[in-house]
Parts: C-alpha cells; sequence; structure tokens
C-alpha cells in the first residue's frame, strides 16, 4: 500500500479546478481524464459525487502497476484539454504541487537521505548549446527501470523498486546493484535465482519524457553480471529495431583524474519519474571510504540510482549509487557551506566497474566505444 496521499486542502483545492474545465458535467469529459489510467474506479452521474470519487480512489491507489502516479495523470490529461489558457496553467501548476505533496518513495537499501538544495555563488552558470545538445544525445541512452520484488519465483509486487539505468554498450544497460535487489532496508536479500529472475522481469523505458505517456518500452533478456561491492548490475536487454540504434554513453579509455571542483552531470529519473538533467551546483568533493567511490554535490532523488554521472564532455564518470552524510566538521570555517552541506551523493568509479566486468562484455563495450 503506497503511503503517500494527498491533504485534504491539497485534495480541495484540485477538485475545485477540475470542476471548471469546460463540459466537465458532461459524464465523458471526466471519463477521458481517465486517459492512460486503465483502472476501475466506482462511478456515478452526478459530476461533482463522480469527481470527488475518481481524485479520491486514484489517490488511494498511489501508484499505477508501471509505477506511474494516477493523480499526475488525470491532472496532466485535464491541463491538455484547455491547453495555452490560464485555467490550463493554473491546473499545470497544481500538477507540480500534487508531485511535490507524494513526494518520492522510501529510501532504498542502506541509501541515506537526500542532499540539501545547495546555492554557490562565483563564476556564472551559463552553458553552449553543444553542450545541451550532447546532454540530449546522453539523455536518449538513458533509461527508467523499474524492478519487481520476487520471493522464492514468486512475484509479490510488480513496483519493487524503481531507478535509472543507461546503455554501457550495444544492448548491455548498467544499473545498481540495489535497484534490482529491490528489497527494503534489514530485509533478507534475495537468492541468486530471484535477483536473476528479478533482473529478468525489469521494465525498461527509454525517452521517458512525461509521466503518464510511456516512453519506449525494452525487454531484458538476462542478467550478465553484477557486484554487491561495487552496487552494480549489467543487464543484457534483447534486441530491437529501437534499442539497436541506440549508442552507448560515452566512456573516458583512462582513469579520470577529478579536482576538486570539478562538474559532474547527472542524467537521472527521481522519483521513478521523467529523466531530468542535474547540470547546476554540481562539484566533485572527493574520494568516499574506499577508493573506488568518488562524491559530489550534484542534486539527486530516490530513483535517481543507477545513472550516469558526466563530466562536462558528457563521459562518464561514475555510477550513481546514493547519498552519504557529512561530518559536520567537514566544512568549518567555510560560512558558505557550514550547516548547509549535510550530504555527499556517491557514485562507483567506471574505472572500477570495467575492471570487474566478464571479458567478453568488456571487450564489447571497447569496440563500441572505439578503443580496439
Amino acid at each position: 500500500m503506497d503511503r503517500f496521499m494527498l491533504d485534504k486542502a491539497l485534495m480541495d483545492r484540485l477538485l475545485d479546478v477540475l470542476m471548471r474545465l469546460p463540459g466537465i458535467e458532461e459524464r465523458s469529459t471526466r471519463t477521458a481524464m481517465l486517459s492512460g489510467i486503465g483502472v476501475a474506479l466506482n462511478r456515478t452521474d452526478n459530476q461533482f459525487v463522480d469527481l470527488t470519487n475518481i481524485v479520491s480512489q486514484l489517490d488511494k491507489l498511489g501508484r499505477l502497476g508501471n509505477g506511474e502516479r494516477p493523480v499526475v495523470i488525470l491532472a496532466h490529461n485535464a491541463a491538455r484539454m484547455v491547453t495555452g489558457t490560464d485555467l490550463g496553467r493554473e491546473i499545470d501548476s497544481l500538477k507540480k504541487e500534487v508531485e511535490e505533496a507524494y513526494g518520492g518513495d522510501p529510501l532504498m537499501p542502506d541509501l541515506p537521505t537526500k542532499p540539501e538544495v545547495l546555492i554557490f555563488g562565483g563564476p556564472g552558470e551559463w552553458v553552449t548549446t553543444t553542450f545541451l545538445a550532447q546532454a540530449a544525445l546522453v539523455a536518449n541512452r538513458v533509461a527508467r527501470i523499474r524492478v519487481p520484488r520476487i520471493v522464492s519465483g514468486v512475484q509479490e509486487d510488480p513496483v519493487g523498486a524503481l531507478g535509472t539505468a543507461w546503455l554501457i554498450g550495444p544492448r548491455l544497460l548498467l544499473t545498481n546493484h540495489h535497484v534490482v535487489k529491490a528489497r527494503e532496508r534489514g530485509e533478507p536479500p534475495p537468492t541468486a535465482k530471484d535477483f536473476a529472475a528479478q533482473a529478468k522481469g525489469a521494465a525498461v523505458w527509454f525517452d521517458y519524457h512525461v509521466e503518464g505517456r510511456g516512453g519506449v518500452e525494452a525487454e531484458v533478456e538476462e542478467l550478465v553480471n553484477s557486484s554487491a561491492e561495487l552496487d552494480y548490475a549489467l543487464l543484457a536487454l534483447a534486441g530491437s529495431a529501437d534499442v539497436d540504434q541506440r549508442k552507448p554513453v560515452a566512456l573516458p579509455q583512462q582513469a579520470h583524474h577529478l579536482k576538486h571542483g570539478t562538474r559532474l552531470n547527472i542524467v537521472q529519473c527521481p522519483r521513478g519519474g521523467p529523466l531530468v538533467l542535474a547540470i547546476r551546483n554540481n562539484f566533485f568533493v572527493g574520494r568516499g571510504d574506499q577508493p573506488f567511490q568518488i562524491r559530489y554535490l550534484t542534486d539527486t532523488d530516490e530513483g535517481s540510482s543507477g545513472a550516469p554521472v558526466c563530466d562536462d564532455d558528457w563521459q562518464v564518470v561514475a555510477l550513481h549509487q546514493g547519498a552519504q552524510k557529512v561530518d559536520p566538521q567537514s566544512y568549518a570555517g567555510e560560512p558558505g557551506f557550514q550547516g548547509i552541506v549535510k550530504f555527499h551523493n556517491q557514485g562507483i568509479d567506471i574505472q572500477a566497474i570495467l575492471a570487474d566486468l566478464p571479458q567478453a562484455a568488456t571487450d564489447r563495450i571497447k569496440r563500441a566505444q572505439g578503443w580496439i
């Protein structure tokens, strides 16, 4: 059961604005707002009662089987009915409030809370159009992933975990081990058989730009390799015309020598939602407790796990993993940071992952990168 539900005040505001839609008195108009949701609801011909029942039932439903929020889809459909109008803009604004009110799912296993929003001075924050064009190319190769929860061969929940994944080689998709693990903190881990089944049963969407509008789905063929220590899982995708035309994200051939303050960008699906880019206030701050861990201030959220961490040339530096609390003394004497920076985000150095992969997978990746 999804425990994130709208409060009464926000639900009442949503109902009030939906009641102002042209034609809302017609059942067909109210039905049109349910496009893409596909669940059976208790309905009535009284417009206010019907609309109240619709919003209440969808809110209690939490997420659909594919992990999407039905109330967000409802608001999106309503806004499209009056696009370009003041009412449409009002519904769009309210939809964002609904998304923020839902927030994220419970934290993934062993991951602490998300970092605070940070504000920095210094050089200008502008980027070139070439930089943005390269970012769009990377986004074409990044996917939303939903992993089922399977116990003793039986699927208990189609949405065991939501995360981000990306193409590291032809038909080779990389994400976190803990995303495929799909277990809450303190739970026993899945057996090797269940882990492999969860990987194969994962649903993958490329071009996931708008919640409720699907994107391009890809099928996982098998689990290739994984490591709990390096927190990665490599999945093989089934071939298709769409998958085969997508190139892998660029990798540096040599180890990246990061300097303090180096910009690190992340393409991700936070909260299981559409693709977003974190390209500001995104600085490398140092290594973690292990030499293969790197830490940075780039913004993420639940669901960002498994995303590629890229430098400003859009080459992958690390696989995003989660966040770690900062020692309060770390920024002592730095008034712009002390008391503000409470968490560092953390990723796994991509070179450590490449060194751990089976030779056949490594060769496929190297050929795709043009190294051999």
